[in-house]
């Protein structure tokens, strides 16, 4: 973390009164831990902080959701949403295509900005010379581990409801602390709330990884019918399809996390998840084991920026205009390219 761009970001956020909170579209659990951390924090600083989402909530993040109280998206008049706030909090990305449902919101307002992100790949949000901080630590395990560490070098209380929404985000961006970017700094914190709150980790994981639905397990049925490998057997895709969700009863929320689930074959280096809803854009999510594991490195955040994505070096993603037919041999052709 550089302590002086954060300390000025934090800062900047202190001097407004009104603060808009925003995240990706789809968000997951870190995405709506650090909203709901961030507002809960600013608003026992005196601030009129308001944190969005795009859709509703997936049912295994109601528990935050009932921390924060999340107001829906609407695509308002720029300037009638910029008469209601005096700047714009963006975390857990700093991407236009992430950002879709608020995007043509975004380029045309004149709110100051402060993005707080910990993903390599990044888009400049700067427009109409707006004056914006980017607070970013590509080294973070998750945003809500950068939340934290922010509101410790800037003094703001963290109470107890926004503890438990800081430690869902580092757990569920860490697999539960089980991933390669889990570190010293997310243990610390993550051991720091556990005392300062007595959060109970056992209910937490609970909440999140045995809160599923039961389409969820329908859709990875249908999901692993398309199971293939390739490079003998270090590769694997998988794919989804809009027929697949509707057979499974499913919604795009339950198929959250399932692109790991490849990653339990002992060949397989790197995984894609090709999703193709019949909407003319074919989402991709690439995951890749660590280098110590696998003896070489496999950045799926390059990968995934060839098609107009970014991400992590282990998890990535993008979204690609066409169908899984005329995606699918590109998408392949590249995870072999950086296996092989």
């Amino acid at each position: 973390m550089d302590v002086d761009l954060f300390r000025k970001a934090g800062q900047r956020v202190a001097g407004w009164r009104r603060i808009m909170i925003l995240s990706h579209d789809r968000p997951d659990g870190d995405a709506l831990g650090a909203m709901a951390s961030m507002q809960r924090v600013l608003q026992g600083l005196g601030h009129q902080a308001v944190a969005f989402t795009y859709d509703t909530v997936p049912p295994r993040y109601t528990f935050i959701d009932e921390i924060a109280g999340f107001h829906r998206w609407s695509n308002d008049a720029p300037a009638d949403i910029d008469a209601r706030f005096d700047g714009l909090l963006i975390v857990d990305t700093c991407s236009w295509s992430q950002l879709e449902p608020a995007a043509e919101y975004l380029k045309a307002s004149r709110l100051p900005k402060v993005v707080l992100d910990h993903h390599a790949t990044r888009d400049l949000l700067t427009v109409n010379h707006t004056d914006d901080i980017y607070a970013i630590d590509a080294t973070s395990a998750s945003a809500c581990g950068l939340a934290y560490e922010w509101c410790e070098l800037m003094g703001w209380p963290v109470d107890c409801k926004g503890g438990e929404a800081l430690f869902a985000g580092m757990a569920a961006d860490t697999g539960w602390f089980r991933f390669s970017n889990t570190d010293g700094r997310t243990m610390r914190a993550a051991a720091a709330l556990l005392e300062r709150c007595n959060l109970r980790a056992d209910i937490l994981y609970t909440r999140l990884n045995a809160s599923y639905s039961p389409a969820r397990l329908r859709l990875m049925r249908h999901m692993l019918d398309t199971l293939e490998f390739h490079a003998d057997g270090k590769v694997a895709t998988i794919e989804l399809t809009r027929e697949m969700f509707e057979k499974a009863g499913a919604t795009p929320t339950d198929a959250e996390e399932l692109v790991n689930e490849p990653m339990a074959a002992r060949s397989v280096m790197a995984t894609v998840l090709m999703t193709d809803m019949g909407d003319g854009v074919v989402r991709l999510n690439f995951r890749s084991k660590s280098p110590e594991l696998i003896g070489r490195e496999i950045d799926v955040a390059a990968i995934a920026h060839a098609f107009g994505g970014g991400g992590h070096h282990r998890a990535a993603g993008a979204r690609v205009p066409g169908t899984l037919s005329t995606v699918r041999p590109a998408v392949l052709a590249a995870v072999l390219a950086a296996v092989t």
